[in-house]
This record gives structure tokens, sequence and C-alpha cells, in this order.
């Protein structure tokens, strides 16, 4: 007893801490997700500040280059200055109103400290800090500097370099500028501009985190560094040094005006942050450590330990009630049993056992759902791909690669079976064929062989009717595949008592395409099954096969016989003949072809239309509509209802002329309603017209279908037969000519809402008009 209670104590534990481990897992997945959220959405604020800032920078520094280059204008358009440059000899008074010019200029830009002109020709300088001819300038050092750039800027001290400087330590922004008013002279003048160090002190100061280490780096166009302002968590202000180069400094690699970037230096991880001025060319960076950015996340640190730890005390308790849910069954068989000898004492164990086995059958219910559920979505697309629906397919092309159907594969082949039982076949099921067993062999089937393609689709689309859609690397199938569908050819009738044609069709290079090529073999399959009947044939295997360079000439002239007799069938039938006939054509140029049939047949017309304006702009305009058309279906569509417009119209110019043959129709209908032989064929060669058109006429004359009408007469007479006499209902209905009596209660209940029977016993019955509202 003590043992047994082990055991279960231990099974017990066992799922406590399994379902507790998962929890654990959980817990620990979600608050490295939450606090990396946290970190990322503080380190993404903390880049967007600062780039603000940094722009103001930015700002600042443009202002600054747009007045040096205003001074520099100023400088190149001076008479005074431009006599200066000009020269080639020491002339002290010019040189000393130069000097003025430029004290003046310095003056009304305060932020400027001395402004330099240097006449390579003469070798001389004159600054707005000139005196006398001590000025220490080193022009070989600005030449080496400049390069072949348009300015350079560099970082230096000015205090030795001009008498007038009180503060020997003084350093400045130097500005140098190439300025060239000889230019066959081979030499350039330089304009040297000083800007004060407490510039860009100022424009830096609202970017300045306190009780921080930071550093803010200005770097020039050429790459390099031109000055690094520092400061220590105790100081206010940044000190400003000249840049240099190496691991301390880092690089923007990405070419984005601005952006943030992680840096290490030796025993520091800086965050970053750049903004590039184009009117410039520097960039400007901003380097905080690391632990400044994330030290607000303190708080949400603490917190989310906090939720974790109380998420934690939650789900061991959650899986303290879990466990003991789960360990109740066993429980119960551990108090089925005895020790000694091990029988039980009751059914426990075939209930869970019948518990479990339930519950796998279930899952496998389950799974075979899914399955079939996957199966008939993807169905559901593959059609909505060989109808052309267009619309549909491009709106759902994340559906399309979920369900793994290929829209960017390089070839298309679609390939439509038929497959038709054997006799034996029916007779072995009891003329019941049951045909799910051999239409599966046949999907495996056809998968395998077709498996060098890229990939297979397969799909029902009727009662025998399959289609493969065939993703090619090459635009034609190679003899594995032709010789994989010989085989299917051969195999089912053979193995399955199903004989099985198959039409090939052409190979296209878009999945737009796919629905002419569908369309094409679905005629050609329908109309030469009977000569290719348990063969592979290819759709445009017959002589009216044309080319894409081939103009199916007589088309035209057939349909126009047929609008003239209105004949819409026969219509239809060469639309299906022309589209199958079609060879190495895409569905643009069938639509294009199947314009121009359409303007070729009212060019035959043109005489009997030319009056009627209003008419032929309709035309005109629906025929522009056949351009719009996505698919098949819908050009098939338009090209009958326009060709049945044109019939119509042409009708009504002949209906006068043949009232009196509808007239005569309609007497005969009156005299003969009991003639079952009575139909508008018949009547049609009593007159001489075709079915179609005599229809058409009666219809016009009379105001009735002509199968209304005949019904009309007969239903009439039928009830006043069964008002007057007592003759049954189905010799009532062989007097009117209606030899099927259910037919027959059909029609008459429909015309006065109640059955022959109950309409003779009420006396009469409701008026059509009240049928109707009814």
């Amino acid at each position: 007893m003590i043992k047994k209670l082990q055991n279960r104590e231990k099974l017990s534990t066992t799922y406590l801490w399994s379902i507790f481990i998962v929890v654990i897992i959980i817990d620990f997945l979600i608050t490295v997700a939450l606090f990396s959220i946290y970190c990322a959405a503080q380190i993404s604020t903390a880049a967007k500040n600062s780039v603000s800032q940094l722009e103001q920078v930015r700002t600042s520094t443009d202002i600054l280059f747009e007045s040096m280059e205003a001074v520099v204008n100023q400088l190149a358009n001076d008479a005074d200055t431009a006599t200066f440059l000009l020269g080639e000899s020491t002339n002290r008074l010019r040189e000393a109103a130069v000097g003025l010019k430029i004290r003046t200029l310095c003056t009304a830009n305060p932020y400027l400290r001395f402004i330099t002109l240097y006449n390579d020709t003469s070798k001389r300088f004159v600054s707005s800090g000139y005196a006398g001819d001590d000025i220490k300038l080193n022009a070989q050092e600005f030449y080496d500097r400049l390069g072949d750039q348009p300015y350079v800027c560099f970082f230096r001290p000015i205090g030795d370099a001009y008498n007038v400087q009180l503060n020997k330590k003084a350093m400045a922004y130097t500005f140098v500028f190439r300025i060239n008013l000889k230019p066959n002279s081979g030499s350039s003048d330089l304009v040297i501009i000083d800007v004060n160090e407490s510039y860009f002190n100022n424009a830096l100061a609202p970017i300045r985190v306190e009780e921080h280490e930071q550093r803010v780096l200005l770097q020039g166009t050429e790459q390099e560094f031109i000055a690094e302002m520092s400061a220590l968590p105790a100081q206010e202000l940044f000190s400003v040094a000249a840049g240099g180069s190496g691991a301390d400094y880092p690089e923007a690699k990405s070419m984005e005006s601005s952006g943030s970037m992680f840096f290490h230096t030796p025993g520091q991880f800086w965050f970053t942050t750049y903004v590039r001025s184009a009117k410039v060319g520097w960039t400007f960076y901003n380097m905080l450590p690391y632990q400044v950015v994330l030290g607000a996340l303190v708080t949400p640190a603490i917190l989310t330990v906090t939720m974790t730890l109380l998420t934690l005390a939650f789900g061991y308790v959650l899986s303290r009630w879990l466990s003991t849910h789960l360990y109740q069954p066993i429980k119960a068989l551990y108090e089925n049993y005895v020790d000694s000898a091990g029988e039980k004492k009751g059914n426990e164990l075939e209930l869970l056992s019948q518990a479990f086995s339930d519950m796998y059958l279930k899952a496998d219910e389950l799974e075979r759902g899914l399955i079939a559920s996957f199966h008939e979505s993807k169905n559901f697309y593959l059609r909505a791909l060989l109808s052309g629906e267009r619309e549909r397919v491009q709106g759902s092309l994340s559906t399309y690669r979920r369900l793994g159907i290929n829209l960017n594969a390089p070839y298309y082949e679609v390939v439509v079976l038929e497959c038709v039982p054997q006799e034996d076949m029916s007779r072995e099921v009891g003329g019941k064929e049951n045909l799910f067993i051999p239409y599966y062999a046949l999907e495996n089937i056809t998968r395998e062989l077709m498996g060098p393609a890229l990939g297979v689709e397969f799909m029902r689309i009727g009662e025998n009717h399959f289609a493969v859609l065939l993703y090619l690397e090459e635009p034609q199938l190679n003899d594995t595949l032709r010789q994989g569908l010989e085989t299917i050819v051969d195999l089912m009738p053979r193995e399955f008592h199903i004989d099985t044609s198959i039409c090939v069709g052409q190979v296209v290079d878009s999945w737009m395409d796919i629905n002419l090529v569908y369309e094409q073999e679905k005629i050609a399959l329908h109309s030469r099954t009977a000569s290719h009947y348990g063969r592979v044939f290819f759709a445009w295997d017959a002589p009216e096969a044309m080319s894409s360079d081939l103009y199916y000439s007589g088309l035209h002239t057939r349909l126009a016989d047929c609008v003239r007799s209105g004949d819409l069938e026969a219509c239809a039938r060469e639309f299906d003949q022309a589209l199958a006939a079609m060879k190495e054509i895409s569905f643009k140029s069938a639509r294009t072809y199947f314009r121009h049939i359409l303007m070729s047949v009212l060019d035959v017309f043109f005489a009997a239309l030319e009056r009627d304006n209003e008419f032929f702009s309709k035309m005109m305009e629906r025929l522009e509509s056949l351009d719009r058309c996505e698919n098949v279906r819908a050009l098939r569509s338009v090209f009958l209802e326009l060709l049945s417009s044109l019939s119509y119209r042409l009708s009504v110019g002949r209906k006068n002329s043949n009232q009196d043959a509808a007239l005569q129709t309609k007497a005969y209908i009156d005299e003969h309603y009991d003639d079952p032989e009575l139909s508008l064929r018949m009547l049609a060669e009593r007159v001489q017209l075709s079915p179609a058109y005599l229809g058409r006429v009666f219809t016009a004359v009379t105001a009735y279908a002509f199968n209304d009408y005949v019904n009309q007469v007969r239903l009439e007479k039928a009830a006043e037969l069964l008002r007057n006499t007592r003759m049954p209902v189905s010799r009532v209905s062989e007097s009117v000519g209606v030899l099927n009596t259910n037919y027959f209660y059909s029609l008459f209940k429909k015309r006065y809402g109640v059955t022959p029977s109950a309409y003779r016993k009420g006396g009469c019955g409701k008026e059509p008009e009240e049928a109707a509202d009814e």
C-alpha cells in the first residue's frame, strides 16, 4: 500500500513539473520578448531625439556656410579687392584700403574672427587683423590642405598667426576658399576665414546631456575629422580639440542623410547618431554611452521582472491544478487493481482504452478534415486561375504563395483528362460506378509520372474531367513528360478499366494566358473526343488549326450568315471552333483577333446601319468593352452579346415584311393547339423562315414568346373543359396537346395558382394576375 502511494505521488509530481517547466519556458520567452520591445522602443526614441538635435546643428552650420559664401562673393566682386588680387607687386596703400574693406565685412559678422586674402602672384596677405607685415601664415599649408577641393576646413590655433590676437592660445575653425580672378595664369588666390571656436560650442549647447560623458565629432567632405568636442560627466560645456583618425572614430556606412549606429572603443560602448549636411558636405556625430540610453529601462525592467514572478506564481498554482485533474483517471485505475493478483475490480481499464481509441479516431478525423479543407481551398484558387479571374488572382497573391501555387514559373502547360468507365466495370459494382479508388489512383499516377516538371497541380473539374497544371523550365513538353502521358492512357484502362483521353494545349509563359489554353482544351476535348478517344492529342490537332500570323478569312462571313438568320447558337459554335483552332496565340492576341472579326462583321452590314448613327455608336462602344475582358468567358459573352444586338437590329428592319407570317402562325396555334407535335420548327417550315427568326418575329408582333403563347392558349382551353365537362384531368391534358400529365399539372398551377382538380372543385381558380401577385 505504501509503495502504491509512493508511485502515485511520484507520478503526480512528474505531471506537476512537466507542466510547470512549460509555463517557465513560455514565461521566459514572453519576458524576453517584452523587454526586447521596450529596448527597441527606447533606442528608437533616443535616436529620433538625438537626430532632431543634430539637425538643428546642421542648420546652424548651413547658415554659417552660406554667410561665408556670401563674403567670398562680395570680395570677388569688389573693385578694390579685385585690384589687389590682380596686382603683381606690392602696393601698401591699396592693401590698406582692402584691409579696411575686409574689416568692415568681419565686423558685420560677429562670429567671424579674421578674414584674410592671399595673392599668389605677389605672395602678399591682407587681413582684417592686418598690422604691418607680421602675418605668420603658411600659404603652402593652405594649398596642401585644399588640394582639388573648392574649400577646406580645419581646427587650428591662431594666436601666433596674427599679431593683433591677444590670446595666443586661441583656437578657431579655419575655412579656406579658392578664388580665381586670373583664369589664364595657372594659379589661384585664397580667401581665409577664421570662425570663432564659440560658434559651434553655442550651436552644440542644446544637445549636451549633463552628468554623462559625451563626444561630438565634425567630419569633413573627405571623411577627415575636423574637430572633436568632448565632455566629462562634471563638465557643462564641450572641450574642443582637433580631429584625428583611427579606431576611436566611427564611420557611417549608410548613405542615408541621418541614422544611428553602434560603436565600440576600448572600455566603452557608444550609442551614436549622425546627420549629414548636403550643402556643406559634413557629417555630425553625437556619441553617448549605451548605459545613458538604456538607463530609462530600469523601471520597465523592474516591472517586467515583477510581472514575471507573479505569472510564475500563478503558473505554479495552475500547474498543480492541472496535474491534479490529469492524474484523476490514473488514480482511478490504481484504485481498481489489487497488488497480489493484479486482477481488476472493475472495467475502468477498458473504458480508458476505449476513450483513448475514440480520441485517436477524432484526431484522425480532424487531420483528414484539415487536409480536405486545404485541398478544397487550393482547388478554389486553382479554379480562379483556370477561369481567368485576374482580379481575384492579383488580389490573392499571398494566398497563392501560401498554398504553393507558383505564379512566377518560367512556363505553364495545362492538360485536361476525360475518364470514361468501361461497361464491365459498371456491371461489377451493380450498375453504380464507384470511381473513388480509380480517380485517386489517377491523381497519384499523374503526380508521379509528371515529377520531372517543376511542379504539378491536379484537380477535378467535372464528374469525369480533370485538369493538370504543370510548371515547366522550357517552352515545350520534354520526351519524359510526353511518355508519362502515354503511360497514363495505357495504364488506366488496363488496371482500372477506365478509358482515358488526354488533351494537351500550348505552352504559355504567363499565368494570365492559362485560361485561354484551358478553354481551348475543353472545346477540343468536347468536339474531338470521338476521333481521339483513349489517346493523347493536342488541342490544335485539326485541319483548321491556325497560327498567330494566319487570318481565318472565312469566319466573319459565316458569322454574318448566322446573324442574318438569327442563329445565335451557330455564332457560339463558330466562336468555340475558332478559339480551339488557335495555336501559339496569347489571350491578348486572341482578344485582338476576335475584335477584328467583329469589325469585319460590322463592315458587312454597314449599308444597312449607316443611317442609324445612334445604334452604330452603341455598337462601337460595346466593341471597345471587348478590350476590357479578362478571360475567355467574358470575351465570349461580350462577343455573342454584340452579335445578338446586331441580329435584333436587323430583324427590326424586316419586322413589317414578316408580320403576316407571325399572324399566320398565331392563327394556326389558335386552331391547332391540341396538336402534340406543334412546335416552332414545324411552323417555321410552313412560313419558310428559320425557327429562331420566326420566334423573334412572333414575339415582336404578338408581344408573346412562342412557347408562352402556346401554353396560354392550351391552358385557357383546359380551364374551359374543367369548368364545363367531367372529363378526367389526364384526358383534358391530352385534349389540349400536353401528353405529360405531370407537366400539365405544373403549367396549370403556375398559371392559376391551384391544381386542375382544385380548380374544378372550386368552380374557378384565381386569375393569372392574382396568382402572380401571390
